[in-house]
């Protein structure tokens, strides 16, 4: 098994220098589950006095008690009631640590506040009037971001403007995830990545020893795996229905991306589906994308699966469970994985080539600074087709525009061309725009030497974009 702690030394260098202000800090963390928040927080707890509560989806009365033997522990205080109310038992733990650093952490604070909706207003009045002169490095943890954004983080919020930072952890980038990896070839770092996603959990499920046919057969195509009922189990910690949620999962990954196209899948009204979709995206599950250039309300709005486990175990683990079931682990390999897996990698590789793109914008490697970037597909007037394009990136001004290939062989000038041709459809009067190829595979000696006579055409290949600096 992996080291654990792999790819959040920034975060957690971040936590440490609050840590050291010695004054009342009001921290902020969440994401979606499985991310690392709690071992973000161990890692930063254990050298540190610390109180670390989880909340539990029970009611207020049972979490206080819970948490009352926890601080009555710390504090090796036996025979006491616990406390009647969360405003006394801060107030306990303000009182004993005048002088004395501690770090609070309450994990799954929204299974708090849906038991008790004043909860936020009890703790801003507790910070106005008490807790904002004292010593405590309190964290507010979790898991459900539409709610910490909008109840805990947002302008209506009683908690609004009392946080004194906070972190939106999101899932690693691939070269991150790349370091559970070690001693694979660059292209199967991306085959794992695209099946195990950039949650470090499913990563650490990696074997280094094993192929990545090996990886997959063990991880995902045998009944007792970790991971064969994960998704499953993390939907019905999290929502009432989770047959629906899931159906509409599977929906997507088999490409029906559109709402209506969901809605009529799945045979629920299209309002109700909408519903469903929007609680997904919160959970971050879902994304909702817009081509690029619109207007989030567009129509020509897509939805995808945020978590490539997610995705690759709805297209090939959850319809064939019947199978897996009955020890045909292989037979699924064979002739449901192994022949797709090559199809199912191209979006897999856009994702990556987007945060290549990202990432070397922050270092201002790239001809343009670009303030936008997306997918953009819309239609050919002349033609009257279908025209998309992989990535479009844009400073407001100039345009970098992109085409990611992910097959076994060169990417020849026809690519090159048809990229040209789409990105007059898309703009035929932009100003400058550079072209941006991506191969798994490398390109033809044509590509390169076009490449050479024109700088205004950039040419990434899978060992560039693997490289780590």
């Amino acid at each position: 098994m992996q080291e654990i702690f792999i790819g959040r030394e920034k975060e957690l260098a971040d936590l440490n220098e609050m840590y050291a202000q010695h004054k009342f800090q009001l921290f902020v963390l969440y994401g979606r589950r499985r991310i690392g928040k709690t071992t973000l927080l161990n890692e930063f707890c254990k050298d540190k006095d610390n109180i670390f509560y989880s909340a539990e989806q029970s009611n207020e009365k049972l979490n206080l008690e819970k948490f009352s033997v926890q601080v009555f522990q710390f504090y090796n205080e036996t025979n006491l009631e616990s406390f009647s109310s969360w405003t006394n038992a801060l107030s306990y733990i303000d009182e004993r640590q005048k002088y004395q650093r501690l770090v609070l952490v309450i994990d799954e604070f929204p299974y708090l506040v849906r038991k008790n909706r004043a909860l936020l207003s009890e703790f801003q009045h507790l910070i106005d009037h008490r807790l904002k002169n004292g010593n405590l490095f309190m964290v507010l943890c979790g898991s459900y971001m539409g709610f910490m954004e909008k109840e805990v983080l947002g302008s209506q919020s009683p908690l609004f403007g009392r946080r004194t930072g906070q972190l939106h952890m999101k899932p690693f980038s691939y070269q991150t995830g790349a370091k559970f990896m070690e001693g694979f070839s660059d292209a199967e770092k991306l085959e794992l990545y695209g099946a195990f996603g950039r949650t470090p959990l499913y990563l650490q499920q990696i074997e280094k020893d094993e192929t990545f046919e090996e990886n997959i057969k063990r991880a995902f195509l045998k009944n007792t795996s970790y991971l064969y009922e994960e998704p499953l189990l993390l939907l019905r910690q999290e929502v009432q229905e989770p047959g629906i949620y899931s159906a509409i999962i599977e929906a997507i990954a088999r490409g029906y991306t559109k709402a209506n196209e969901i809605s009529t899948k799945i045979g629920e009204d299209a309002a109700k589906c909408l519903k469903y979709i929007k609680t997904l995206c919160e959970l971050g599950i879902l994304y909702k994308e817009t081509s690029f250039g619109e207007k989030e309300s567009s129509r020509k709005t897509l939805y995808g699966i945020s978590d490539f486990m997610f995705r690759f175990w709805y297209r090939y683990v959850f319809t064939n469970r019947t199978l897996i079931e009955t020890g045909a682990g292989d037979v699924v390999w064979i002739k449901r994985i192994e022949p797709d897996y090559s199809s199912y990698m191209g979006l897999v590789f856009e994702k990556v080539c987007m945060d290549y793109m990202i990432a070397q914008n922050a270092k201002g490697k790239l001809p343009i600074l670009f303030t936008s970037i997306g997918r953009w597909w819309g239609t050919d007037p002349v033609t009257r087709k279908q025209v998309e394009i992989d990535l479009i990136a844009n400073d407001g001004k100039d345009y970098l525009i992109g085409e990611c290939k992910w097959r076994n062989e060169k990417l020849d000038l026809a690519v090159l061309y048809g990229l040209q041709k789409k990105a007059d459809v898309f703009n035929p009067r932009r100003t400058n725009t550079w072209f941006i190829l991506f191969s798994k595979t490398g390109f033809t000696q044509a590509v390169m030497e076009e490449a050479e006579k024109n700088e205004n055409i950039i040419l990434v290949d899978i060992r560039k974009l693997m490289e780590m600096r």
